[in-house]
């Protein structure tokens, strides 16, 4: 590895270290062999290694995922969810499948797009597509493009039903070989993809700019002139946005919107646009993550929306100050309740040990000013509690999840909260227990950075969709599911 000094390693995503070393999972690079350590003199502590006290291994600060506490504490079921589904499999394309995005098609049928991802971060990984539609079982579909990696898929539906789709796309070699954020659509409730095409501003990657794109994602809401309006967001060098008002076909300008990567967005029913951003916090660098991407107050979830698509408003900090904010698993994430004057930004807090909460902000102005109660954790902070999802029925009441570690072990888990937030009901798990809970990336057990979570109002149904780590602690990997509940009126 191009590490200080060289590191030689191999990937231990579903093969065993050789003697020693220890495999250890990552924030960046998956699992990983790594030396074993009794303490920092058995590392090589002039080039900057050290041993990680909870792994016993010798890696860089900050490289290593926290090993989480085993916290006290059991979550209930969720009678009211349907049993919890596996949508895919290990036959689908990927050593496991992450990251659904998901939407319900006018006709009631739910339709996700995912990673297949490699047991090997440098290996190739793919897109799929399941639909669970309202009567018979679900489907799986393939999706082709002409790159060979695939992250971060997104998708949005319109008013006709057709399902619109973004992602990452590139060809590896460690720098994001000719990247792309992908555009297809699926005018049959995902049944079948028009060929995928580019819709980035090409200039700040003509010249091979390593990295030069991250994280795409797409919503869809009224635009001027009763049209609807198709807006695409991706970060290059900033977040940026490119919109389009005939259907896909052709996209404007790329517009900044703020300094940040991993976020949500939001159409309210006005057409305005809700964003919210892990960025940095005022005063700090905002070139990358800060040394703990696992938690710090050099990190911060910034807020932003705008009417017109064109510029945005200053960004503001939705989280308190010197608050501690994860880069890694934080998912903000948005919704807009325009006919009562809320926005909601969810979030994960906490500390670089893995000692997280989720804090639910709400704002009553517009988004100029917030306040902050825990959604889901315990005080002082001891389990882990990641990657939050947020949705909202046409009555008003705001749906949550988001993975939990308590009790030893690891659950996707689920609350309803009344108008404002003011109160929720206990937290309860969607599916049973995972086969093992990491906060590490580019792995069999990766967990994602987000996840589905979708109302059907017509039929007042409630759909999540999650990764879940299956197996055992060792052979597992994680697949995509899916559980439903009826939902009041």
């Amino acid at each position: 590895m191009p590490m200080p000094g060289g590191y030689c390693t191999a990937s231990c995503g579903l093969t065993a270290c050789p003697g020693g070393s220890t495999c250890v999972p990552t924030g960046r690079m998956g699992e990983l062999c790594a030396a074993t350590c009794a303490g920092n003199a058995d590392c090589r502590a002039d080039q900057g290694y050290v041993c990680d006290p909870d792994r016993k291994a010798c890696m860089l600060p900050f490289v290593v995922s926290p090993a989480l506490k085993s916290c006290p504490g059991k979550t209930t079921s969720a009678t009211a969810f349907s049993p919890m589904t596996l949508l895919t499999s290990a036959t689908t394309p990927g050593a496991y499948q992450f990251e659904p995005s998901a939407v319900v098609t006018p006709a009631g049928d739910v339709v996700a797009m995912f990673t297949g991802g490699a047991a090997n971060f440098m290996a190739p990984s793919f897109l799929g597509v399941v639909r669970i539609p309202v009567m018979g079982a679900p489907e799986e579909i393939a999706i082709t493009t002409t790159k060979r990696m695939h992250f971060d898929p997104w998708v949005a539906v319109d008013r006709a039903g057709t399902v619109h789709a973004v992602w990452l796309g590139h060809d590896g070699g460690g720098v994001d070989l000719n990247a792309e954020i992908g555009y297809a659509r699926s005018t049959d409730g995902g049944k079948t993809w028009s060929p995928a095409v580019a819709i980035h501003d090409p200039a700040p990657c003509a010249d091979g700019h390593p990295f030069c794109l991250d994280k795409p994602m797409i919503a869809i809401g009224p635009a001027p002139g009763k049209k609807e309006g198709i807006h695409a967001f991706y970060s290059s060098a900033g977040m940026k946005l490119r919109s389009s008002t005939d259907g896909g076909k052709t996209w404007g300008v790329a517009v900044p919107v703020i300094d940040g990567t991993y976020g949500d967005v939001a159409v309210d029913d006005r057409g305005t646009l809700h964003v919210v951003a892990a960025g940095a916090a005022e005063g700090e660098d905002e070139d990358g993550p800060p040394a703990s991407a696992f938690g710090s107050s050099a990190n911060a979830i910034l807020y932003t929306s705008s009417t017109t698509g064109s510029t945005f408003s200053a960004p503001v900090e939705v989280s308190g100050a010197g608050e501690l904010i994860p880069f890694f698993f934080v998912n903000p994430t948005v919704v807009a309740d325009r006919a009562r004057g809320l926005i909601y930004v969810a979030y994960a807090a906490g500390t670089p040990d893995g000692a997280w909460n989720i804090q639910l902000a709400t704002s009553k102005d517009q988004g100029k000013t917030w306040s902050r109660r825990m959604l889901a954790g315990s005080t002082p902070a001891c389990a882990n509690h990641a990657v939050p999802d947020l949705a909202l029925s046409a009555n008003g009441q705001l749906h949550a999840t988001w993975y939990e570690y308590v009790g030893g072990v690891g659950y996707r888990a689920y609350t309803k909260c009344v108008i404002g937030g003011a109160t929720c009901d206990s937290p309860s798990a969607l599916g049973p227990p995972m086969a093992r809970y990491e906060l590490v990336r580019h792995s069999p057990r990766w967990l994602g950075e987000y996840t589905g979570l979708v109302v059907d109002d017509k039929r007042h149904v409630l759909h999540s969709l999650w990764t879940q780590i299956v197996g055992d602690a060792t052979t597992s990997a994680g697949r995509i599911v899916h559980a439903s509940a009826p939902i009041g009126r």
